[in-house]
C-alpha cells in the first residue's frame, strides 16, 4: 500500500543521554563520571533524535539520563519536547537530586506522567536529598507512601499522586563496568551469559547521540575509548531496529565488556571514599 508505515515498536523503557558531565564523581558508574565528562547533548540534537526515532519506537518509559540530567540548562524544554514525541510515555528524571533546588519545584507537574528517581549515592547526605524531595511534595496533597524492606528494591520509598511520583533509590553496590590496567579502560572479555546475568541495567537501552545502544555502560565505555572491541554496531535506523528490539534483555557479545560474578569489582555508593560531591552542590 502506498503510504504504508510500520507501526512504532513498543518497549519498556528507553534511556536518553542528555548530559555528559555530572556535578558528582562516582567510581563504577556506568556513565564514568569518575572520569573527564564534560557538556551536555545540544537540545535542538535531542530534539532531533527525538522526532526520528518517535517514528519507530513507542517506549513506555522514557528516562532522561545522564551524567547529571539537572545540569542541562535546558532541561524543561527537554521534557516538553519529550512529551512532543511521545504524548502518553511517562517521562522519568534521573537525578542524584543535589539540583533540583535550582528549579521550580512545580514545574515537574505539567510533565505527568512523570516519575521521578532520586538517586541516593552518600549516606552521609540523607538531609540534604530528603529536603529536595520535600520541597516538591509540599506542591501537593495527598500522597500515597509506599515503603519497601526489600534491600534489593531500588525504590526504598515512594510518594505517588495520581501520575506523578517520586522515589527514592539506594543502589549501594555497582560493579565497575571494565577492567583497568594502567590507568586504560579494557573490557573483561567476560562469558556474556555470565556478566549479563549480574547486570544492573539488562534491559535497558540508551538514545546516545543519535543512535541506539544496548546499554549505558556500553555507549559511554565505547564513547571515551573511541574503541569497539566487539565489533557492535549501534543501531542508526529503521534497517536495524528488529534485530536491537529483539536483542533488549538478551546477553550478546558485547555484554564481554564488562564482569561475570566472579571477575566483578563491586564499590560501595554509599561510602564516602567511592562518592565525590562537588561542592557547589552542597551550598
Amino acid at each position: 500500500m502506498i503510504g504504508w508505515q510500520a507501526m512504532p515498536k513498543t518497549i519498556p523503557r528507553l534511556d536518553v543521554m542528555v548530559a555528559y558531565s555530572c556535578n558528582i564523581s562516582c567510581r563504577g558508574c556506568i556513565s564514568l563520571s569518575d572520569f573527564t565528562r564534560n557538556g551536555v547533548a545540544r537540545l535542538n540534537d535531542i530534539t532531533e533524535w527525538m522526532e526520528h526515532w518517535s517514528t519507530m519506537l513507542q517506549p513506555e518509559t522514557i528516562a532522561l539520563f545522564g551524567g547529571e540530567p539537572c545540569l542541562h540548562p535546558e532541561l524543561i524544554e527537554i521534557c516538553k519536547q519529550v512529551r512532543k514525541a511521545w504524548p502518553t510515555a511517562t517521562i522519568r528524571l534521573i537525578t542524584n537530586g543535589y539540583l533540583l533546588k535550582n528549579f521550580d519545584s512545580a514545574t515537574w507537574f505539567d510533565f505527568e506522567p512523570f516519575e521521578m528517581q532520586v538517586s541516593m549515592h552518600r549516606a552521609d547526605h540523607r538531609i540534604i536529598i530528603d529536603q529536595a524531595i520535600k520541597n516538591i511534595l509540599l506542591k501537593r496533597k495527598g500522597w500515597q507512601i509506599r515503603v519497601s524492606e526489600d534491600p534489593q528494591d531500588h525504590c526504598q520509598i515512594s510518594w505517588q499522586l495520581g501520575d506523578f511520583k517520586i522515589y527514592k533509590s539506594i543502589f549501594k553496590d555497582f560493579v565497575i563496568p571494565f577492567r583497568s590496567e594502567d590507568d586504560k579502560i579494557l573490557p573483561w572479555m567476560s562469558s556474556p551469559a555470565e556478566a549479563h546475568a549480574i547486570c544492573g541495567s539488562p534491559s535497558t537501552p540508551i538514545l546516545y547521540k543519535g543512535r541506539l545502544y544496548k546499554c549505558p555502560a556500553v555507549a559511554n565505555v565505547m564513547d571515551i575509548t573511541g574503541k569497539n572491541w566487539f565489533d557492535y554496531k549501534p543501531c542508526s535506523d529503521a534497517a536495524q531496529l528488529d534485530e536491537f528490539v529483539a536483542g533488549i534483555g538478551v546477553p550478546e557479545s558485547v555484554c564481554g565488556q564488562c564482569p561475570s560474578r566472579s571477575q566483578a569489582v563491586v564499590v560501595d555508593h554509599l561510602n564516602t571514599i567511592n562518592v565525590v560531591v562537588k561542592q557547589k552542590s552542597l551550598g
